[in-house]
């Protein structure tokens, strides 16, 4: 027997084959592609234990907030530890606290400690106040560069979600710069030095009466920290038996990566126009209603305040948001709102509007001016003369209202994957089509090519 004939012969190669396998390989690389995109959007986790570093702000001489008998030193330490002990109770997580008692401790030596212990992630936390005793709500400060403010956003915007859901308002999470270009507050800039993501949260305002409700007992500082902890644990997909609670699975979109420093807003709202309605009778009095536009386009609305007297003097500042909206955070994206103001019966008003941007930069309306409502003795003296107690305002309507049913629902960050899931979706049953017809393709041929021989 010949050599050649103990030799397996290679069958001849197919017609069409190589169209097959080059469908084939397109079809797993794209799937390769759509696998890798959705997986950008988990939540970060690593087979090895997180390490996470808590600085309770301030502490010794640098007593922080002062006000009515609260300060911020001793209450940021309750809310670190409430934080720590949470926290132990996931799998996966080793944390650190700068200080767990009262004592001096310098900016320096709170980023030094945490690059010592090789923490991921440095939050730093406080409890807030402003100069004029005007501001209420929750903010964060993060980085504003590279992939520091990426993971400071995207850990931010979970953390202010949890804050929000509390009742607080969102005063935003921004950047702030110091005349050198570089982070203005010291540990975000020490925490850029070593390569380390930071963040500074301040939950409340201690000097406003909206915010007191939020801090005024020492059960409210411990959920605070619960709060910190579960965010954390969102953040970073962890599990705890103890808590029968798992995030694992969460996931969020993750904030781009910056090509330049992400510079805060350094001008007013460049639009502000105000519609008056007319003036009209209710069983409390007499309102006018209005409707305020007003936008910037580098950041967005926060508050908004009024005067009836010219801008000698002004209201309280209230929430960017009406009509019964629960809009919040990034979603807070509307740029009209209405509002109804009580009109005096002892003078005219001469009404303006001021509006507040998240920088706490303003813009003021001019003046329109409101005739004064008639006076209780007035309207007796209408009555007894038989004249209309609602003369010179019969008629007058609202302005139209945006009903609740028309407002668009907030985006819920975190909840679940990114809508570009839907894209991968559809591109994965046109490939899987286009897969099937390439197959039916080719046997037709070669169904023909061998009738045809």
């Amino acid at each position: 027997m010949k050599m050649s004939e103990h030799i397996k012969r290679r069958p001849a190669p197919v017609k069409g084959a190589g169209f097959l396998n080059f469908i084939l390989g397109v079809f797993a690389f794209f799937l390769s592609l759509m696998l890798w995109g959705a997986d950008a959007y988990a939540a970060e986790s690593t087979t090895d234990p997180v390490k996470i570093c808590i600085d309770p702000g301030h502490g010794g001489e640098n007593l922080g907030a002062d006000w009515q008998g609260y300060l911020e030193k001793e209450m940021t330490l309750i809310t670190a530890e409430a934080m720590k002990e949470e926290l132990l109770k996931y799998d996966g997580i080793e944390v650190y606290m700068t200080r767990t008692e009262d004592m001096d401790l310098s900016l320096q030596e709170r980023v030094d400690y945490a690059d010592e212990v090789g923490a991921d992630f440095f939050f730093c936390l406080h409890y807030n106040m402003s100069a004029d005793h005007d501001m209420y709500g929750a903010e964060c400060w993060v980085s504003a560069f590279d992939t520091k403010y990426a993971r400071g956003m995207d850990f931010a915007r979970i953390e202010m979600r949890l804050l929000t859901d509390t009742g607080l308002y969102d005063r935003g999470i921004k950047t702030r710069l110091n005349g050198e270009g570089t982070n203005y507050y010291g540990v975000l800039r020490m925490a850029d030095e070593v390569g380390m993501p930071g963040i500074i949260i301040e939950h409340c305002h201690l000097d406003h009466p909206n915010d007191e409700p939020f801090y005024d007992a020492h059960d409210m500082l411990v959920e605070y920290g619960k709060l910190d902890a579960t965010a954390v644990a969102m953040y970073y997909g962890l599990y705890s038996e103890e808590l029968d609670k798992d995030y694992r699975d969460y996931t969020y979109e993750p904030t781009p990566v910056p090509d330049d420093v992400v510079k805060p807003d350094d001008t007013a709202p460049d639009k502000l126009d105000v519609l008056f309605g007319n003036p009209y009778e209710t069983e409390d009095g007499y309102y006018i209603d209005a409707e305020i536009t007003a936008s910037d386009p580098d950041s967005r609305m926060l508050y908004y305040s009024y005067s009836t007297d010219g801008g000698i003097h002004w209201s309280e500042r209230y929430r960017w948001a009406d009509d019964g909206s629960d809009l919040i955070g990034d979603s807070i994206l509307k740029d009209t709102i209405h509002t109804t103001i009580p009109i005096r019966d002892d003078r005219d008003m001469y009404v303006i509007f001021k509006v507040y941007n998240l920088y706490n930069l303003d813009t003021v309306s001019s003046p329109f001016f409101v005739e004064k409502a008639p006076s209780k003795e007035e309207i007796e003296a209408d009555s007894e003369s038989g004249e209309s107690v609602s003369e010179g305002y019969d008629g007058y309507t609202e302005i139209e209202r945006v009903e609740d049913d028309q407002i668009e629902d907030s985006p819920k960050e975190g909840r679940k994957l990114s809508g570009n899931l839907h894209i991968y979706v559809f591109a994965i049953l046109a490939l899987m089509l286009l897969l099937v017809l390439s197959f039916m393709g080719y046997f037709t041929y070669a169904y023909f090519k061998r009738r045809g021989k």
